[in-house]
């Protein structure tokens, strides 16, 4: 099995080098490189090294589309994310889902940079095109840590994804008990309905999580009861 596998290896390195690319190690790398790799690494230094040099401060990945902020805040590195601001980067530019600096750092759970974004203007409900805010991800998530500190900073409970559904009903479809329960503590609505008149409680229901739309259930009674 290990002389097949080089012997593959050692043919598709050969076509390759047939069809004309290179393979050189010391080949130059440019400065958007650099700079996209010196924010991933939260390298303040030498992004401002590069950005004195007139780099593009909006340089994006060719993949995702993250620009240099976006790496900054998804790290958690906020010293990056102040200087990357300061210097003139766009707080509100999206990647290829649409989604801004500081969403994409609530998704992937940093509160670090979602707090330095935030505290240089970021919109807390900013949407991708999902139409979904930080919040409406974290719930779909099951982040309730995420949640809980996009709550304390302003979020929205009510807003809606493209589709009509609300932070609530996300976290419900996915069985995320805890968040459930934080988003009702914080006045969400049990009794809200999405676009084919499901509760949050009828979808958790639907999904396979019982427990979740019998806690949902039993909120709303006792809100009626109030």
């Amino acid at each position: 099995m290990v002389r097949m596998g080089r012997t593959y290896r050692a043919c598709v390195f050969l076509a390759l080098w047939v069809a004309g690319c290179t393979f050189d190690r010391d080949a130059p790398v440019s400065k958007e490189v650099l700079l996209q790799r010196a924010a991933k690494n939260g390298d303040v230094a030498a992004v401002k090294t590069l950005l004195d040099q007139g780099v593009d401060i909006e340089t994006r990945h060719p993949g995702n589309g993250w620009t240099p902020l976006m790496w900054m805040a998804v790290r958690g590195h906020a010293a990056g994310v102040r200087e990357l601001v300061a210097r003139g980067a766009r707080v509100e530019s999206v990647d290829t889902k649409g989604q801004t600096a500081l969403v994409s750092a609530a998704r992937w759970g940093r509160k670090e940079g979602v707090a330095a974004m935030l505290d240089v203007g970021a919109r807390i409900d900013a949407r991708d095109n999902n139409g979904w805010t930080a919040l409406m991800a974290t719930s779909f998530k099951g982040q309730r840590e995420m949640a809980e500190f996009l709550i304390d900073r302003g979020a929205a409970l009510e807003s809606r994804d493209r589709d009509g559904r609300l932070a609530l009903m996300l976290a419900a479809m996915k069985g995320h008990s805890g968040v459930v329960k934080l988003l009702l503590e914080r006045g969400a609505s049990s009794s809200a309905r999405g676009p084919d008149g499901d509760t949050a409680a009828d979808l958790a229901e639907k999904n396979g999580y019982p427990e979740v739309a019998a806690s949902l259930r039993g909120h709303r009674s006792s809100a009626k009861d109030r």
